[in-house]
């Protein structure tokens, strides 16, 4: 099993982990079912059952593609302790 592979399917496993919480948006496949960031490319990942008491729906879940922001953050490396990343100033609009 590759790299690859073993990631898809841990966060796979994270999806499916019962009790987890919806956004709306999620699963209704409008927004990425891991990082939550509105869909414009999108791969179906996988379907889950979320019981709403007395009925149970399923849904077809998806994320970035071709992968998305935590996905991407799982992949940098952790910052050394004392490491402060830089906050920039807004700009300031000149002129007229």
């Amino acid at each position: 099993m590759t790299e690859d592979e073993r990631t898809e399917r841990e966060r796979i496993a994270e999806l499916r982990a019962p009790g987890r919480k919806w956004v709306f948006g999620q699963l209704q496949g409008w927004n990425c079912a891991l990082c939550a960031a509105r869909l414009y490319a999108d791969r179906p990942i996988c379907a889950v059952e979320v019981d709403y008491g007395n009925v149970t729906e399923t849904y077809q879940l998806y994320v970035c593609a071709p992968s998305c922001e935590a996905a991407r953050a799982a992949q940098r490396p952790a910052r050394p302790d004392g490491d402060r990343p830089v906050i920039r100033a807004p700009r300031r609009r000149t002129g007229a």
